[in-house]
């Protein structure tokens, strides 16, 4: 990757901004998991001495995931920036021209074994008449993609605002108004061109009243409007959806910041509710870590909620915060009715706290602690999402960092002390999840062959770390 990047002050009052940047992507992922399992009923008597024990084996199976995937993409940006200051006002600008050329080929196949015997892909029709009439079909995997794809993307982008600050009476008001527009052509192999045009205008007010308390509102709405990219065009199958169109989502954002003192230090408090409404929205899943595109615009959505952040000096010369958060979004897909998407978590806490030794205070801590509900936990491969509505584990995470600093900018040591040479020097050590909880981030479908059922089993994320942390500037 690289850039070139120039700035040109003319004047005061106007400022142009040019950059031109190339990036250049080869990757692999190549991958072989194996995995077997064992169902069986459990022993769920509370007065009995085998409690949770398995009592009968109902099956056993093997799981083969097999990938091959290689993607060559190569982005040329060329983009040009400008600010024109007029007394109160500011006018500003830009102009951007994005060449996506993208390859890819995807090769992914799933086999499933169940008491030595493959298990079919539920969409094929097949006839088996064993033992009278041997089966003499090749194996075929349960899941399967194998797809080869060439894209060019050319995007035009262009956006202007303008911005003013003025008196509302005693009070002050600034507020800007803008729109952006985007033209881009997809081509590629085995589709015809396809041309799409978007704009987006959007406004926010910011009102700061002539109060005692130093409060400010702020008011955003708009339209906003995501252009896919690659991978939002690939649908499940691995082929591209030329006709994919734009996310579009309205928004309407409510905001506000209040500046205090308590036990005379300073503190802000920030708070947010917002709601916005989503249509032609591309629906996706989670498989592992990998987010699947549908790419068919075929569902609306909505999401509400509220943030609130409240951060200063707990202790004084540190800063310290804690957060809330609300969220709920949903989708409907095909007016099938609203079910959860895969963001939607629904609560949020986090704290995050500052402290230091009064005798020495260049001995530090800090203790962080992060709480939130359980997101959506995904739907296994040619299923209906309706049907899998179950959530992860609530998510549950301290962290503790403790560290010495010896050396730092506003203190340096006289030539012949061994910390002299050092412009900078500290030591630590932090511990990660330091109670150990077995967070889940997905699920492993788990296939029960005689009941035909999806079990899921989750997919935990790393354990407790133990971390130094050496830092040296000279």
């Amino acid at each position: 990757m690289g850039a070139i990047k120039a700035d040109i002050f003319s004047s005061d009052a106007l400022k142009l901004k040019f950059s031109t940047s190339l990036y250049h992507t080869t990757e692999e992922e190549y991958s072989d998991v194996v995995a077997q399992y064992e169902l069986g009923e459990i022993d769920t008597d509370l007065g009995g001495g085998n409690l949770g024990a398995v009592t009968s084996s109902r099956g056993i199976g093997s799981q083969y995931n097999r990938s091959r995937n290689d993607l060559d993409a190569l982005i040329h940006t060329v983009a040009h920036r400008g600010e024109l200051r007029m007394k109160k006002s500011l006018l500003s600008w830009g102009l951007k021209y994005v060449y996506e050329d993208v390859r890819d080929q995807i090769r992914e196949s799933e086999f499933i074994d169940s008491a030595g015997f493959f298990i079919r892909p539920p969409r094929e029709e097949f006839i088996n008449n064993q033992p009278e009439e041997p089966f003499v079909a090749p194996l075929v995997a349960y899941n399967g993609v194998n797809a080869r794809n060439q894209t060019q993307t050319q995007r035009y982008i262009s956006y202007v605002q303008f911005g003013n600050r003025t008196p509302l009476g005693r009070n002050r008001l600034r507020y800007n108004f803008g729109v952006r527009a985007q033209l881009w052509t997809l081509r590629g192999r085995g589709f015809e061109k396809n041309t799409q045009f978007i704009l987006s205008p959007r406004a926010q007010l910011l009102l700061r009243p002539d109060w005692q308390k130093d409060v400010v509102f702020r008011l955003s709405t708009g339209i906003y409007q995501q252009p896919a990219f690659y991978r939002e065009l690939r649908n499940a199958e691995g082929s591209i959806a030329p006709e994919v169109k734009a996310q579009k989502a309205f928004h309407l954002v409510l905001g506000s910041e209040q500046s205090f003192r308590i036990w005379d230090r300073p503190f802000n408090l920030r708070t947010e509710v917002y709601y916005k409404s989503l249509w032609d929205v591309n629906t996706y899943t989670l498989e592992d870590v990998r987010i699947r595109y549908v790419a068919n615009n075929d569902a609306k959505a909505y999401a509400y909620g509220a943030d609130l952040r409240l951060f200063g000096a707990f202790v004084p010369g540190t800063e310290s915060w804690i957060s809330l958060g609300y969220l709920k979004t949903e989708e409907n897909r095909d007016n099938r009715g609203y079910i959860s998407r895969p963001s939607d978590q629904r609560f949020k806490a986090a704290i995050l706290f500052q402290d230091y030794i009064p005798n020495i205070p260049k001995v530090k801590m800090y203790l962080n602690l992060l709480y939130s509900t359980g997101v959506p936990g995904g739907s296994p491969s040619y299923s209906d999402p309706y049907i899998f509505q179950n959530r992860l584990r609530d998510y549950k995470r301290a962290d503790l960092g403790i560290s010495h600093i010896f050396v730092e900018e506003e203190h340096s040591y006289p030539k012949g002390h061994w910390l002299h040479n050092f412009k900078e020097l500290q030591l630590g050590f932090e511990i990660f999840n330091l109670f150990n909880n077995q967070n889940s981030i997905t699920n492993t479908w788990v296939r029960d062959v005689d009941s035909k059922n999806e079990f899921a089993v989750p997919n935990f994320m790393t354990s407790r770390i133990f971390n130094v942390k050496l830092r040296v500037r000279f």
